[in-house]
């Protein structure tokens, strides 16, 4: 069984998967996708029941906030987490809520703290950052 994803491995790969272009649509990596449809739960509210236009909306602004890079439908991405077991849908096909099952002990505990547009923002804040520097940089060369 592999190590189980830190809160910086989580940060870093969320970093460079939805702020710094790493990929157009659903990661190949197994890992990745779970850290992917882990920052889309840490969005929802574990104690609510979504219907599908509400998981929709929701799905929406977690592509507007966190995965901008990612081009992915919110039907996809629903189905996905579905199948991923990140997300429960009820046996009528009405309702969703996240799932309890989908810390499967793949995340160390302290991911649950994580604000996925946080780290999206402070990621464009580094990568600025450091664009800042390097053209300083040049410019004192």
């Amino acid at each position: 069984m592999s190590k189980k994803i830190s809160s910086k491995e989580f940060k870093s790969r969320l970093a460079t998967m939805c702020a710094q272009g790493g990929g157009r649509g659903l990661p190949r990596n197994l890992r990745d996708q779970q850290i992917l449809f882990k920052s889309i739960t840490l969005t929802l509210d574990p104690d609510k029941s979504y219907t599908e236009t509400e998981l929709n909306l929701a799905l929406g602004q977690w592509q507007t906030e966190v995965g901008q890079m990612i081009e992915i439908d919110h039907v996809s991405l629903r189905r996905y987490l579905v199948d991923a077991g990140f997300v429960q849908r009820d046996s009528a096909g009405l309702t969703y809520h996240v799932s309890t099952v989908d810390s499967l002990d793949i995340f160390e505990p302290d991911v649950e703290t994580l604000d996925p547009a946080a780290v999206i923002i402070e990621a464009q804040l580094d990568r600025e950052r450091r664009k800042q520097d390097y053209l300083k940089k040049q410019n004192t060369d």
